[in-house]
């Protein structure tokens, strides 16, 4: 095996001799293995572990067998030990969901740490095929079945070519102890029931079923670029943005062939879960209706799909005392004083009497009720009414602030400020409002 690591790592040129690398080791029979082949190989590494508190003594007895193998290597050892059932009844998430994340959490904070280029992880072949089944009787987008690869982002897997059995068996020839986690005998998690009670039936009729789920997941990996290209081409046909959203052409998306598909690859990034409904909406020309993720919100419009953020400031208030000349929050804006008066026709510049303001001035959402005079007009009009007037879409709505002095609307910024604060021939001073 330690030609072949060498060799593998060699070819797929995942890292180098000059680099240090965080190796998580759990104590197990794989990162042991790692840990052994990067060390013998005179590579720089440091080693950490998680003791999540899961199996009481055991636990225990683990963190204690990497702290005596590491003093063994003579590397640094980082542990940790987390109350990994609490975190996961606070996140309502499932405790292998809640222990991947404080794993993951905590290696890059201890490669921050030590400034090290990589995490190594010690998933091996038989983990890839284990996840192709899970990922297959769950039922994934395409995604699930392209495997985990040698390198993303900061970590890397540099066991990914060899089997459990060729992990063993070289620990075995080196005389190396480690670990083994009782856990991994319980058959109430998936991956432990697909590993003891569904594999070795594939094993019978099949004794290369590891080879075969590898050639097709390198098969997919391919038909993926392709059909990655074709997902490539129609986003640059139906996405536009504005603003801090993405638009998606609904009218052109309802025309092609495979909508759904499409939808999911342009959605995929924004965590929508829901592409069958939203598709279903679109077909039936219903629009204002709202998808949620845990991140963004989705509005079918008249003609577009909206994509935004979840808006979390959409009750504050801002203050703008007259010595204020700049703004980043909640919007960019910049002020000023002139006494030079213009008539700018610009909607993103507001130039008002600074002799009818009242500051300080504020900046806040619109409500049910709020009106203003447009410029131009000499009757009140209800904010919503000119959202109306306007074509304002939900999220149009959602976006608007207003400047303020004292009750009286100023500015809808960006689109029109109010007729009763505008400059005329009789104003001596300007203030100047712009949305940058």
């Amino acid at each position: 095996m330690n030609e072949d690591f060498l060799k593998y790592i060699d070819n797929q040129k995942i890292f180098s001799l000059k680099d240090k690398i965080v190796v998580g080791i759990s104590g197990g029979a794989d990162s042991v293995a790692l840990t052994s082949l990067l060390h013998r190989f005179k590579y720089n590494i440091c080693l950490a572990h998680c003791n999540f508190k899961l199996r009481g003594e055991e636990s225990d007895q683990d963190e204690l067998f990497v702290r005596k193998f590491a003093e063994e290597l003579g590397v640094d050892v980082y542990c940790e030990s987390f109350q990994t059932e609490s975190f996961c009844k606070e996140n309502k998430i499932s405790i292998q969901m809640g222990a991947r994340k404080l794993r993951y959490d905590w290696f890059e904070k201890i490669r921050i740490a030590t400034k090290s280029n990589y995490i190594a992880i010690a998933h091996h072949r038989d983990d890839n095929v284990e996840t192709f089944l899970i990922n297959l009787i769950r039922g994934t987008g395409i995604r699930g079945f392209l495997g985990m690869k040698e390198q993303r982002d900061k970590i890397i897997r540099p066991l990914l070519s060899f089997s459990r059995e060729d992990i063993e068996l070289y620990l075995k020839d080196i005389n190396q102890d480690y670990r083994s986690d009782s856990s991994n005998r319980d058959i109430k998690y998936l991956r432990n029931n697909i590993r003891h009670n569904l594999m070795p039936v594939f094993h019978k009729m099949n004794p290369s079923f590891e080879n075969s789920i590898i050639n097709q997941i390198d098969y997919l990996n391919d038909v993926f670029k392709l059909y990655g290209d074709q997902i490539k081409d129609h986003k640059r046909s139906l996405v536009s943005y504005k603003d801090d959203r993405l638009l998606i052409d609904k009218n052109k998306l309802l025309e092609i062939d495979y909508q759904t598909i499409i939808l999911r690859e342009i959605l995929n990034s924004f965590g929508f879960t829901q592409i069958d409904k939203i598709m279903q909406t679109c077909e039936t020309s219903q629009t204002g209706k709202i998808f949620f993720s845990d991140t963004h919100r989705l509005l079918i419009d008249r003609d577009h799909l909206i994509v935004a953020k979840t808006n979390k400031n959409i009750s504050k208030e801002y203050m703008i005392e007259e010595d204020i000349y700049e703004l980043d929050e909640p919007i960019n804006l910049e002020f000023s004083f002139s006494e030079k008066i213009n008539y700018n026709a610009d909607i993103n510049i507001a130039e008002l009497d600074a002799s009818k303001l009242s500051f300080p001035l504020k900046i806040r959402r619109w409500t049910h009720g709020d009106y203003f005079y447009p410029l131009g007009m000499n009757k009140k009009k209800k904010v919503s009414d000119f959202f109306i007037d306007n074509k304002f879409s939900l999220f149009d709505k959602e976006n608007v602030w207003l400047l303020c002095s004292k009750n009286d609307i100023v500015w809808v910024i960006g689109s029109r400020i109010d007729e009763r604060f505008k400059i005329s021939d009789q104003t001596k001073k300007a203030y100047i409002a712009k949305l940058v």
